[in-house]
């Protein structure tokens, strides 16, 4: 049976620090402004408030809905953001991101889904896709599948809607809307409103009508 439809041991917490978790608890609510001072292992996390936790965590599933630090390293399975969520490292195999979302060290994802900002020093993933709502910045992207696209639902002016990368590399990458001083794949669809430095290439590329790439490189394969 899977557990998300088993009644788990539950603490909810309203407000204050937790320093001394029951090692018995599987979930943990949290509802307030409420700080964690120890190493968790948990099966779920849903937070809506202000949570920060200090020492590494270890989760299945992690929610959250408001504003969230997570100050050490992290390992979850996955990861639902609708709020704004900082991250200083760590492995999550299953991101749904519809806020903000902020990296300050290394990410390592193997589907990262995300709408709104994201804003990260470096993240290696099997399959990137960000729909932009706002300025996003990402120092070096690493994923096998790459798609970046404005989202359409917001209203922000276009120019509001941009990534800003140094790098971008990976086998298929598909995105407009972005700036970047290095791009290298295998197969690269250089889509509208973006301006690359350095395309490398090893089997195709494309460039939209309005974007500007200033170098263009083709590699033989490994």
């Amino acid at each position: 049976m899977n557990f998300l439809f088993q009644k788990l041991r539950t603490l909810t917490q309203t407000n204050g620090s937790i320093k001394h978790l029951n090692a018995g608890y599987e979930q943990l609510n949290i509802r307030g402004a409420v700080s964690l001072h120890q190493e968790v292992h948990l099966k779920k996390v849903s937070t809506h408030g202000h949570s920060s936790f200090y020492y590494p965590v270890t989760a299945q599933v992690f929610n959250s809905t408001g504003s969230c630090a997570l100050k050490d390293y992290c390992e979850i399975e996955e990861l639902t953001n609708a709020g704004n969520i900082k991250i200083r490292n760590g492995l999550i195999q299953k991101i749904n991101s519809s806020g903000k979302l902020m990296v300050e060290g290394e990410l390592q994802s193997e589907q990262f889904d995300a709408i709104g900002i994201v804003k990260a020093a470096e993240i290696i993933a099997h399959h990137f896709h960000l729909k932009l709502s706002g300025e996003s910045e990402i120092g070096r992207l690493m994923a096998e599948n790459v798609i970046i696209e404005k989202d359409r639902m917001t209203l922000l002016p276009l120019f509001k809607k941009m990534l800003r990368c140094h790098t971008v590399s990976g086998k298929h990458l598909q995105f407009s809307n972005t700036k970047a001083e290095f791009v290298e794949g295998e197969v690269v669809q250089v889509g509208e409103n973006c301006v690359i430095g350095t395309l490398s290439y090893t089997d195709d590329y494309s460039i939209a009508s309005s974007a500007k790439v200033h170098h263009i490189i083709r590699r033989e394969k490994e």
